[in-house]
């Protein structure tokens, strides 16, 4: 399963929703903040909040996709 499927599966998100979260999700990938991490840590929240101050959809975009990670491994 990809994690736009989980997204809209679980939460019941519409496509709009869905491509705004892929787009989070590529622009946290791109910057590096993303090592592969299987909990959302301090340090992670503090990378992603100083690279996106003002949008806390990017932190709820990360948690999604770590439980994403936790239940389709």
């Amino acid at each position: 399963m990809e994690f736009e499927d989980y997204l809209r599966q679980k939460y019941h998100l519409g496509d709009k929703s869905v491509k705004d979260y892929a787009g989070r999700w590529n622009g946290i990938l791109n910057k590096g903040l993303y090592n592969g991490e299987t909990e959302l840590t301090p340090s992670l929240i503090a990378a992603v909040d100083s690279e996106y101050p003002e949008d806390s959809h990017y932190r709820l975009t990360l948690k999604r996709y770590i439980e994403f990670q936790k239940e389709h491994k």
